[in-house]
């Protein structure tokens, strides 16, 4: 049962995240992982996911946010948080979220998501409810994606067309959020359901494909809690805050920043509640000399995905 439990752990991390990490500090009970999606030339990474998991309650929760998000986390121009990983590398991401959202980060992990098709297959394809009919076409990526609407049964490639679709949502990425968040459920339902050889097989194609540094003692604690508490309790919750187009043309997320403090307090469980001094204190998600950004920024509570 262990084993089942820390393969299933592993590659279900893999795919975005239902992983956790280690002590925050001495007394403190919660652990917290940052874990990274990334395309398939690495470059950029699709998916940034923050887990929680309470030791003591065993209850755990994931605080997404959008790739998109502005950040000014170097002195370059390119300011989305999907280049972070990139321009920081693990260490300095950890550190720089952790200030940013006044948390200890002490894990990481990164997943090249073009090993999604495998892994997918490997669990005999997932059945999901698609939203709508999804079509796109991108001859410079050798990108197609053509999904009809209504339950589907998915396989490795479609599964990975799935998750990178985002045209049609009215909500942009966070319509493809909502989507991603749907898929790892129903791959964690289907994984749930499989022997100790199909895990196996899940961790030797994922292992190629995956950077982290948590212990392998960590892994197996948490696998242990991640089963009692099971995957159907894992809560998830998306940044708030708005789309906005800046004057270069590029879209952008801009996180409210009350928004985010508050959501910070209930998804990441800091042991003292993080207040105004310790969240964002850099001023990184804002850019005050553009009014749009900045009126974002500081709305109490903006929209997700509302477009400025």
């Amino acid at each position: 049962m262990k084993k089942r439990m820390f393969c299933l752990l592993v590659c279900i991390c893999c795919l975005f995240g239902c992983v956790v990490p280690v002590f925050a500090a001495e007394g403190d009970p919660v652990r917290r992982f940052l874990i990274f999606g990334c395309d398939e030339s690495g470059a950029l990474t699709d998916t940034i996911l923050l887990v929680a998991r309470n030791k003591k309650t065993g209850e755990m929760s994931v605080l997404q946010i959008p790739r998109d998000t502005y950040a000014a986390y170097t002195g370059g121009s390119y300011r989305k948080l999907n280049g972070a990983l990139r321009a920081l590398g693990s260490e300095d991401c950890k550190a720089f979220f952790s200030r940013a959202l006044g948390v200890p980060v002490h894990w990481f992990a990164s997943l090249n998501l073009k090993c999604v098709p495998a892994l997918v297959d490997a669990v005999g394809g997932v059945d999901l409810e698609i939203p709508m009919d999804m079509d796109y076409s991108d001859p410079a990526q050798g990108l197609e994606i053509h999904i009809s609407k209504g339950m589907q049964h998915l396989d490795g490639e479609t599964a990975l067309s799935f998750i990178r679709y985002r045209s049609g949502y009215a909500t942009a990425d966070l319509g493809r959020i909502a989507a991603q968040q749907s898929f790892l459920r129903a791959f964690a339902k289907k994984c749930e359901a499989m022997g100790a050889l199909t895990f196996m097989k899940l961790f030797w194609i994922a292992a190629p494909n995956m950077k982290t540094d948590l212990p392998i003692h960590e892994a197996i604690a948490l696998s242990q809690g991640l089963g009692k508490f099971g995957f159907e309790n894992l809560a998830f919750e998306t940044a708030p805050g708005e789309a906005l187009k800046g004057k270069s043309g590029a879209w952008y997320f801009v996180l409210s920043r009350e928004g985010t403090k508050n959501a910070v307090n209930r998804v990441l469980q800091p042991q003292v509640a993080v207040g105004d001094l310790q969240f964002d204190p850099d001023r990184v998600f804002d850019r005050p000399q553009d009014p749009d950004f900045h009126r974002i920024y500081c709305s109490p509570a903006a929209l997700p995905g509302k477009k400025g």
